[in-house]
């Protein structure tokens, strides 16, 4: 019996009571399809991701959080300004979706299935009793019984808190709860944390070592079923887009191996966030931006869609997670080759045995983009530019993926204090590859502002508003920031430029108010 199970789900909703709930719920669509089989009987995807049920589960809004029960035959999914669903297979036939009982009411639900196939873990800000008016993150469960759901239950302290938010929750084989957190005291900036349980009760949460947390943002983690591997979202620099997946593994000795990119296949469109994996391990299930002329419904418009693009879920089979294993656990680190002989016989001399690395071939070494560009921050932190240029273009000379290493050292250049320079070189950059530039490049100012640099902030903002004088957005978060620093006339003019590329935008208009006023 895993640990939650002592706090909470001796009291079950009865038959009667759950199909009244159940029934009672809204639906996204007008009609239901007429599917049977697991996974409403799709086609499972190879290793190339697929479209999972245009239309139904992936619409013209901002769809994510997918999750199957029971061998494949519950799903649970949530569409972002719509909620979250859930629906069944009985009799050959998948049921008309419907709200879940256990909503979140101040807010989206994200959540994921546990080991078990039947218990759903969900992060939410709900009340947990009388009088509390708080409004930080926790973590909750909820199971499947079969014909309806238990009552929500609240995981108890020390993976809950007063004090800090609960983010995103993930559990393991052991009952260990994987979460994100960005405001406790030893987060450098987002990071992830575990409490692993003793008994019936839990450890205090641990925020996990380098080399899965680093200087940069991380997010939303999921542990695989047999909890040998971790994914991920990371801004560290050196990806395909600005966050992007990753995939750390677990190691006989209870440590994680250094963190590896999950590749073009799955990143720069996928999002890296309210992630999942089927409890038989099979599939992986992931929010995507990946541009798609299949019909899905009628056209939604809102702002989030504006900023992000159609996001749609997608599902590929996780045979992906063991070819990345067979690349690089077992095998010596290109970086921590190079880095040794830095430390020992200085740049020229781990320059050239940069070459020789990647010479010597796949074989005996890998090498991970992200590893090195962390590298190159260490030695731009201990004043030491100059070797961090040379050993930047060494790996030029090399041709490995020329627009991420030039976008990944600007971005290194940014956050380790050389933030004009990596500015001008972001420019050029996306100015030579328009197509490539990602649509997540607010990541950069978020989080500069997470570390508190807001100079940096203002200048990243001011360099992405005039990068795109005619996206409402840019100016409109350059005028939060300018807001939140006391700039207020120069906050007023961002704001209308805002408004006037997109007049009905209530955020914008309740900013100018704000600002008019005060």
């Amino acid at each position: 019996m895993k640990p939650f199970m002592n706090i909470g789900f001796s009291h079950r909703v009865g038959p009667f009571l759950v199909l009244i709930i159940v029934c009672a719920g809204c639906s996204p669509i007008d009609e239901p399809p007429d599917l049977s089989g697991p996974y409403y009987g799709q086609e499972v995807p190879g290793s190339e991701p697929r479209l999972f049920m245009p239309g139904l589960i992936s619409t013209n809004e901002i769809d994510h959080c997918v999750g199957f029960l029971d061998g494949g035959r519950v799903c649970v999914f949530s569409i972002r300004e719509k909620g979250t669903y859930s629906s069944f297979e009985e009799g050959g036939r998948w049921s008309h979706p419907v709200e879940v009982p256990w909503r979140n009411e101040r807010g989206a639900t994200d959540f994921t299935v546990g080991p078990d196939g039947r218990t759903v873990y969900f992060q939410s800000s709900r009340l947990t009793g009388p009088g509390d008016e708080r409004r930080d993150g926790n973590t909750w469960a909820v199971e499947w019984t079969g014909d309806g759901w238990t009552e929500p239950a609240l995981l108890p302290p020390p993976v809950n808190t007063d004090e800090y938010s609960e983010w995103y929750p993930s559990v393991a084989p052991d009952g260990t709860v994987y979460f994100f957190s960005t405001t406790r005291p030893d987060s450098s900036n987002g990071d992830i944390y575990r409490s692993r349980p003793v008994g019936a009760d839990y450890l205090e949460a641990e925020r996990l070592p380098t080399p899965v947390n680093s200087d940069y943002y991380e997010v939303d983690p999921v542990i695989s079923p047999d909890g040998r591997y971790l994914l991920f979202g990371s801004g560290r620099p050196g990806g395909y887009g600005l966050l992007d997946l990753y995939i750390a593994f677990s190691t006989p000795e209870g440590r994680w191996t250094n963190p590896v990119n999950a590749g073009p296949v799955l990143n720069p469109f996928s999002i890296p966030t309210r992630m999942s994996i089927t409890p038989d391990g099979r599939y992986y299930f992931f929010p995507s931006r990946q541009e798609t002329e299949t019909w899905k419904g009628d056209e939604v418009v809102s702002p989030d869609i504006e900023r992000w693009g159609d996001v749609d879920v997608y599902w590929v089979d996780t045979s992906f997670v063991s070819d990345l294993m067979a690349s690089c656990v077992g095998k010596d680190s290109v970086t921590s080759v190079v880095a040794g002989e830095y430390t020992d016989h200085g740049v020229d001399s781990s320059a050239a045995l940069l070459e020789k690395a990647f010479e010597d071939g796949q074989d005996t070494h890998y090498f991970e983009m992200s590893e090195f560009m962390s590298f190159l921050g260490d030695l731009l932190q201990a004043d030491k530019g100059g070797d961090a240029e040379r050993l930047y273009r060494a790996l030029l000379e090399i041709q490995v993926d020329r627009f991420r290493l030039d976008q990944g050292y600007a971005v290194t250049c940014i956050m380790n204090g050389q933030t004009a320079k990596g500015l001008e070189l972001l420019g050029r950059l996306w100015e030579e590859h328009p197509s490539r530039r990602p649509t997540d490049d607010f990541m950069l100012a978020f989080q500069l502002r997470m570390k508190g640099r807001t100079e940096d902030e203002l200048a990243v903002l001011r360099f992405l508003a005039s990068e795109s004088p005619e996206s409402a957005f840019a100016h409109f978060d350059l005028a939060a920031a300018l807001e939140r620093r006391g700039l207020v006339e120069e906050a007023l003019r961002r704001c209308r430029t805002a408004l006037e590329l997109r007049p009905s935008w209530d955020d914008a208009i309740r900013m100018q108010e704000r600002l008019t006023q005060g």
